[in-house]
């Protein structure tokens, strides 16, 4: 038990260290990042039949698709941001149809969206201020 606080502590404070001062730009990437992980982290939990690692996996994904979506600004972001918001509306449901049927299935779905999102929001880091 001790063990883990510790653990879970180190975690925050890696946590804290990467989002300081990080760049909006950059905060993205983190969010898509732990969006990744977190599903990566709930396919394992489906694999060894671990429902609560499963459901804190998808929980967490949730809240960043979440978090993704708010930020969206569909003024200066036009189309894009409105395709995006479609993007992640469509995960959300993926997700929150986990616990009902085909669960890896959907998982690597939505893991396959984000990853082609985030690869493509890398790829532009060079070229925002």
């Amino acid at each position: 038990m001790l063990h883990q606080n510790a653990l879970r502590a180190y975690e925050q404070v890696e946590q804290d260290f990467l989002v300081e001062g990080a760049s909006r730009h950059r905060l993205v990437e983190i969010l898509f990042t732990e969006l990744i992980g977190s599903i990566d982290r709930a396919l394992l939990a489906i694999a060894v039949d671990d429902t609560s690692a499963r459901s804190a996996g998808v929980s967490k994904a949730l809240t960043i698709v979440y978090s993704l979506s708010s930020s969206l600004d569909f003024e200066r972001g036009g189309s894009v941001a409105t395709s995006l918001g479609d993007l992640y509306e469509w995960a959300r449901h993926q997700l929150l149809a986990v616990n009902k049927d085909r669960p890896t299935e959907r998982l690597n779905a939505v893991r396959l969206a984000m990853s082609e999102i985030s690869e493509a929001w890398s790829s532009i880091a060079g070229k925002v201020a």
